[in-house]
């Protein structure tokens, strides 16, 4: 006999029962009801079930309604139940297989009167201005339910106390009808999971259909939906269904939010990727649908990063909808309905419903859910619940309309219950709201937290000033690492391709618009959660790599391309060699070494280069062929101009130039550093900042330690990392198989330690730079571990009670104690480029180019390299893996020591290339954009999608505010301050030659649209 919350196993499976219909239900004559069956099961992931009864299949498919088993019941009457549970990608849980009664409609239910009874117990507490009075109503017609009449099968006079107390319960209506369940249907679609986005076409096409035929069916139904990219995909294969969604949406019956292309991460995309998954999202919906998004709607994303309530803001959106948060392992934050604000003062209201996969509107869940949400927001009465099936589609069913229709008529004693779609319910509830709104932070709230007051007439709500961090899902951060790599750096080519490009377009080049939209939808696709989290099955990995050669290859194409327009008109003229062109995608002038292939035009043993001034740049012929004059260089190219360039000669023969680089058994140094390795381990023991004066390690420490940690989550294998974890000691891979300089040149010096460990092996390269300020650490690691996570892990010499890391468009501090459990509870952490540890007079920061996932306690900070997780995907990171991480140990915070641009400058490389000598009307060395004052980065440049002009994007992170001097490509006659979707806000911006001045807030992120006229193109 199979029992509830038992578990089976994933190859198919039956069960089978024979039901037979009792004479009575404890008392209650059961001769002419409905009886129902429904089998319940669930599965991390699609769990199809066929169903028969006497041999007779009655359904098949996933998340089936309720089926009717005996239509007009009679005692005796027998039916063989059969079902079975096909295949599935996880172990099988059987939750039960209920039956259920539709009482004859001249009859009372006694089932409704249950309910009654109990919504009204959980709601009196807050609702009621008399409980006492209404505890006692409520008493007395409980009281009034004549139990004895089913015990003596008398069923007239069971019927008969029914009834006595549905009168009874008539004074409390008026009291519960001051509450309203706003009942919005929707589906949660993950775009590839458990199965590929192949797969997903089609449930999408089944779940919109179902909501469609629904909606004929159920005149006051109302469905609302996410991801853009879904309705495209409707648009494009299945035309008869988009033409349907359009009309329900221009009738207000179809609701599109979360504006976005699909659901993405929001810690692990880059602020100008989540930025253009609204842009592309919202300008799909207003082109196809006529509609505005207002709403962001991420309820299954795994963590919120601190700015997402400013790009909301920038992009239209004021309003934002998520349940992960009620997940939390640790501690639950005690909000329903609040403001969520930026570092820069901006602010969405924010909606935690109690879940987006509800599969009943059973009237005691719904009060429950309002009791609670009364207590975080005092004085709401008017409560959003999401309902309808999720994950793999399928949305509101038959079912789920009938329960909610059967208790929306005025009789019932139950909270007002109405369909409705959710921007209604946002604007409503907006004007309700109290003018005062106390803040909070996770420091604030490890004090104690309380409610809001109860303000007569008004909604009371509590401000959150911080990312919403989920205590939870902390792998997702490492899961898959080329996935990671895939979404760093495909974002990376994206932004260089339009800038490259706009410079081409205007020289007269068509701007690649089209091909670009392309290649962002692909980026933001593969940001979805499940994607970005690693927590896929391995083929979802495959179709994402498909896609990020594509990207790859396209805006290597638009670069290319523009590059050579741009080359073009440069004077590229050299009095001797060849012309070699270095390209700065950053705003800010640079010096970085830089690899390219040159070939000359006569045969030469040795080469050099000389800059614009002929000064002579140190270089290093890494390899050449002398068959083909063919030479692979390593440059350091100086002070290369703010997005722009400097053309650089390549000359015969060998000239001398200066370096500050030496090596000394393990030891290397330049005038900014001196590194010591540890011959015998590999530790770096030395990481010496000789401008400061200051050793970065602690004494004693093993600087750059591989640390091991058995990593068994109890759940969600690829997604979680448990508390505790981190806890134990680690296992320190400190035995060195090697330890040897491979690479002494004049510009770079490079020790090499190789390692094994059990199955795998490491092997990193310890590299300095001459002139360099930091070190950057190479890895070729051949990974095949089961179940433990492998960190990086420096103990420094200075510390803080906090660390600082990089989030999209800015930063966030986060406690290096463990005082409390939210400080516990946040033992790993997502970061962008970088995290830094110190104190004001010196600190350190470790800068990666590949990955997401940091630990910062006491004086030890960690970055996370590769986890093993054995589900979804046997495979996850298995085989070899190559990434590159850098140590920069400064004087002061991190602010003084300019980490954001170290950062940048870690991920965005120099691009060099050999072109051919011509005249040109630009200048050898020039600079097409730059902007000021230091603590601004600019993270974009394109051409504005419906004007002849350019948009920049920048951000301020130093928390100072005032104006920048933005300087753009000559010819500009205008300019305007927009917001992240290109449309103005405010007035005019004075354009003086090639320079405007824009104001600002601290940590605000500005977008500005340049005008150029039409006819220079």
């Amino acid at each position: 006999m199979a029992k509830p919350d038992s578990t089976y196993p994933e190859q198919a499976l039956w069960f089978r029962e024979w039901v037979e219909v009792p004479k009575n239900l404890d008392g209650y004559d059961l001769t002419g009801v409905r009886i129902w069956f429904r089998f319940e099961a669930w599965v991390n992931g699609p769990l199809p079930q066929i169903i028969y009864f006497n041999g007779r299949r009655v359904a098949m498919g996933d998340d089936l309604e309720p089926i009717v088993l005996f239509d007009r019941a009679r005692p005796g009457d027998r039916v063989l139940i059969a079902v079975k549970l096909m295949a599935t990608v996880d172990r099988k849980h059987f939750s039960g297989s209920p039956m259920s009664i539709s009482f004859s409609g001249d009859r009372p239910s006694p089932q409704d009167i249950g309910e009654e009874f109990l919504s009204a117990a959980v709601l009196i507490p807050s609702l009621s201005k008399d409980a006492a009075t209404d505890h006692a109503t409520l008493d007395k017609a409980i009281g009034q339910v004549d139990l004895k009449a089913l015990d003596n099968a008398d069923q007239l006079q069971f019927d008969s106390s029914l009834r006595d107390a549905e009168s009874t319960m008539e004074a409390l209506n008026p009291m519960m009808k001051q509450a309203t369940l706003h009942l919005t249907g929707n589906s949660h679609i993950d775009a590839a999971w458990l199965w590929p986005w192949t797969e997903t076409v089609d449930t999408v096409k089944n779940t919109f259909s179902t909501a469609l035929q629904l909606m004929n069916e159920y005149p006051s139904y109302t469905y609302t939906q996410s991801a853009a990219a879904y309705n495209d995909w409707m648009a494009r294969d299945y035309p008869e269904i988009d033409a349907q969604i359009k009309k329900r949406v221009k009738e207000g019956r179809w609701e599109v939010v979360g504006g976005m292309w699909v659901e993405p991460d929001l810690n692990m995309p880059d602020g100008e990727s989540t930025a253009r998954s609204l842009l592309i999202g919202k300008r799909w919906y207003q082109q196809h649908y006529d509609a505005d998004v207002r709403i962001g709607w991420n309820p299954d994303s795994f963590g919120y990063n601190w700015q997402m309530p400013q790009i909301y803001k920038k992009s239209g959106v004021d309003y934002f909808v998520t349940q992960k948060m009620e997940w939390n392992d640790t501690n639950k934050l005690p909000f329903k309905l609040f403001w969520w604000e930026s570092p820069d003062g901006s602010k969405v209201l924010t909606y935690f419903p109690h879940d987006y996969a509800n599969t009943n509107l059973n009237p005691v869940r719904l009060s429950v859910d309002l009791a609670q949400a009364r207590k975080f927001a005092p004085g709401m009465t008017d409560m959003m619940d999401l309902f309808g099936v999720g994950d793999h589609g399928g949305g509101p069913t038959r079912a789920m309309l009938d329960e909610g229709l059967h208790w929306m008529p005025s009789s019932k004693v139950v909270p007002k219950m109405q369909f409705g779609s959710a921007q209604p319910w946002f604007s409503a509830i907006e004007k309700q709201l109290a003018p005062q709104s106390p803040e909070w932070d996770y420091r604030s709230i490890a004090q104690g937290y309380h409610e809001p007051p109860l303000v007569d007439g008004a909604i009371d709500i509590p401000t959150w000033k911080s990312e919403l961090y989920f205590e939870y899902h902390r792998g997702v951060f490492t899961t898959q690492a080329q996935h990671k790599r895939n979404m760093r750096e495909s974002s990376e080519w994206a932004l260089n391709a339009e800038k490259y490009a706009s410079l081409a377009w205007l020289d007269g080049n068509e701007y690649p618009g089209d091909a670009l939209t392309e290649d962002w939808k692909k980026i933001t696709f593969n940001q979805f959660h499940d994607l970005a989290a690693g927590s896929g099955i391995g083929v979802i990995y495959q179709d994402a790599q498909k896609d990020y050669d594509a990207v790859r290859w396209s805006t290597n194409e638009i670069s290319a391309k523009a590059l050579r327009t741009v080359a073009a008109h440069i004077d590229t003229r050299v009095s001797l060699g060849v012309p070699l062109l270095v390209f700065n995608p950053l705003a800010w002038a640079r010096s970085a070494n830089v690899t390219v292939d040159v070939q000359m035009p006569a045969t030469t043993a040795d080469v050099s280069v000389v800059d614009s001034r002929g000064v002579v740049l140190p270089s290093e012929v890494l390899s050449k062929d002398a068959t083909t004059s063919m030479f692979h260089l390593l440059v350091e190219a100086r002070d290369v101009p703010s997005l722009g360039y400097e053309v650089l000669h390549v000359v015969p023969g060998k000239k001398p130039f200066v370096s500050d680089l030496k090596v000394t058994g393990t030891t290397l140094e330049n005038a900014a550093l001196r590194v010591v390795v540890d011959p015998q381990t590999g530790c770096i023991t030395t990481l010496y900042d000789k401008k400061a004066g200051f050793e970065a390690l602690a004494k004693g420490a093993c600087g750059n330690e591989l640390e091991a940690f058995k990593d068994t989550p109890k759940d969600y294998d690829a997604w979680n990392i448990d508390p505790g974890t981190l806890d134990q000691p680690p296992m320190r891979i400190t035995e060195a198989d090697s330890v040897q300089v491979i690479e002494h040149g004049p510009m770079r010096a490079s020790i090499r330690v190789a390692r094994h460990w059990q199955n795998s092996k490491f092997v990193q390269d310890i590299v300095l730079d001459a002139g360099s300020d930091q070190v950057v650490v190479t890895n070729d690691i051949d990974w095949h571990e089961t179940h433990v996570l492998l960190k990086a892990a420096f103990a420094l010499s200075a510390t803080s009670p906090f660390a600082t890391y990089e989030i999209p468009y800015g930063t966030i501090q986060r406690a290096t104690t463990r005082n409390n459990s939210w400080e516990k509870a946040q033992f790993e952490v997502g970061a962008q480029r970088w995290a830094d540890l110190g104190n004001a007079q010196h600190g350190f920061s470790l800068i990666n180019e590949s990955k997401f996932g940091y630990d910062g306690v006491g004086n030890l900070l960690r970055l996370t390299l590769l986890r093993s997780p054995v589900w979804p995907d046997p495979n996850a990171d298995r085989g070899q893996h190559h990434f590159s991480y850098a140590l920069y140990p400064h004087a002061g915070d991190w602010k003084q020591a300019m980490t954001v641009r170290h950062g940048f400058n870690f991920n965005y490389h120099l691009k060099a290339m050999q072109v051919e000598a011509h005249t040109g009307s630009l200048p050898a060395e020039h600079s097409f954009v730059s902007i000021t004052p230091e603590d601004v980065v600019l993270t974009a440049m394109k051409k504005a999608e419906d004007s002849h002009a350019l948009i920049f994007h920048f951000y301020e992170w130093a928390g100072k505010g005032g104006s920048v001097s933005l300087r753009v490509p000559p010819g500009a006659t205008g300019a305007v301050e927009t917001n992240l979707l290109e449309k103005p806000e405010g007035a005019a911006l004075p354009v003086q030659g090639d320079h405007l001045t824009v104001h600002f807030r601290p940590y605000e992120i500005v977008a500005v649209r340049v005008d150029y006229p039409e006819a220079a193109r």
